[in-house]
């Protein structure tokens, strides 16, 4: 089982580096080259029994939502989040309701599910992945006006996708609540969550620039982090929220101190010790790693688990179904937005093309099949074939628009 293990986390680490290697030359997302990697050691060639890593997704499914929206946090620029927010807030809520919405139908459709389950993994399919989003940007599209635009909207998207389903799975057993008792819990949670972490992140930055210096800090702060998550949701407050604005809080120092004024920021800056209130780099750097191993471990798992539906015409219906629902919620809401905020016809065409399900799907769905391990309801492989569809579709929109004048314009929009 030791041994097992090892050659595991080593051969995952591998496929991981290889994959982003094969990616940058083949422009295939490193998500679709991990899920094969995983679907070869497990149900093809057997060198990995299922069973044997089962038993430890729960706790490392709680640990990857929090290295994903913490890595969310991180990347969001404030000057950029500001000046893309209304876009961003706007297509990010139009795609993810929209895609909420269609894909609860196909699975009452397809599998004749309903109640806070369905919703739930409804909302784990919703969301776009900020973890393939943001990469694929930055490597094929640099110069894009619509590149801070996705990097905000796939984030945001990310966090509303883990905060809705941690709130219906907390709801789980309790008595029906109403849409309006749905939503005020809804904001209750996003004001403790995110007033609490706003204060946290600035005493973490404080601690930090005193910190700075000392060999352990990024653990420190991971750790802080996990601290942070517990209050929290001690307090009845969002979690997933809290995590997310504490790491824009802490990439963003100088940025929220220059909101008060220079006089303001004089004064602060007084008070750190080294006289900055930027993040400092090793955090983002470390995180990266972190992040990394991450994503490789949840990509290739989807491969170990996933199960082949057979002749199972009810599961093929709604794998049907639900690819059209989130490819068709898209189209709706890029246009929508489009339409609203005056995007190009170009620009739609990118956004449109960049709706891949991601690390966030994988986790969420591995959490819901370990709640309801009785289930018939192949939650895990459903997640995995709208993984698979959503990145094939993509790629294939990119390589039609890649070279398109307006995709590769200068950001400044």
């Amino acid at each position: 089982m030791a041994s097992t293990l090892l050659i595991l986390l080593g051969g995952i680490i591998g496929a991981g580096f290889l994959a982003g290697l094969l990616s940058e030359k083949t422009r295939i997302p490193d998500a679709l080259l991990l899920i094969v990697t995983g679907l070869l050691l497990g149900p093809v060639w057997g060198v990995v029994p299922t069973e044997s890593i089962r038993p430890f997704m729960a706790p490392f499914g709680t640990i990857a939502l929090i290295i994903i929206l913490f890595e969310g946090g991180l990347d969001l620029d404030l000057k950029r989040t500001l000046r893309q927010s209304g876009r961003a807030v706007l297509l990010a809520g139009l795609s993810f309701a929209l895609a909420l919405l269609l894909t609860g139908y196909a699975l009452m459709l397809g599998l004749d599910l309903t109640g806070r389950t369905a919703w739930a993994m409804a909302a784990a399919l919703a969301c776009t992945s900020g973890p393939i989003v943001i990469p694929t940007m930055a490597r094929l599209l640099p110069h894009s006006a619509m590149r801070p635009l996705l990097a905000v909207e796939s984030a945001l998207s990310d966090a509303l996708s883990v905060i809705i389903v941690m709130v219906l799975l907390s709801l789980e057993g309790s008595r029906p609540v109403s849409g309006a008792q749905f939503g005020g819990n809804v904001a209750k949670s996003f004001l403790i969550g995110g007033g609490l972490a706003g204060l946290g992140g600035l005493i973490w930055l404080w601690l930090v620039s005193h910190l700075s210096e000392h060999p352990y800090f990024y653990l420190m702060t991971i750790g802080f982090v996990f601290l942070l998550m517990g209050v929290v949701e001690s307090f009845h407050g969002s979690g997933a929220l809290g995590v997310l604005v504490f790491g824009m809080v802490l990439a963003n120092g100088e940025a929220i101190a220059g909101i008060f004024g220079a006089r303001v920021r004089e004064q602060v800056v007084r008070r750190f010790g080294s006289g900055t209130l930027d993040l400092h780099p090793r955090i983002t750097e470390s995180h990266a790693e972190v992040s990394f191993l991450t994503r490789s471990f949840f990509f290739v798992y989807l491969g170990l688990i996933f199960t082949w539906p057979g002749a199972d015409f009810r599961i093929w219906l709604t794998i049907a179904l639900i690819a059209v629902a989130v490819i068709l919620a898209r189209e709706v809401a890029v246009q929508l937005t489009g339409w609203t905020t005056r995007v190009s016809g170009a620009d739609r065409s990118l956004l449109a093309a960049m709706l891949p399900r991601g690390l966030a799907t994988a986790v969420l769905a591995a959490m819901l099949a370990s709640r309801q391990p009785g289930t018939s309801v192949p939650w895990e492989s459903l997640a995995t074939f709208i993984i698979i569809i959503t990145n094939l579709w993509m790629t294939f929109r990119l390589l039609r628009i890649r070279t398109a004048p307006a995709a590769m314009a200068e950001d400044g929009a």
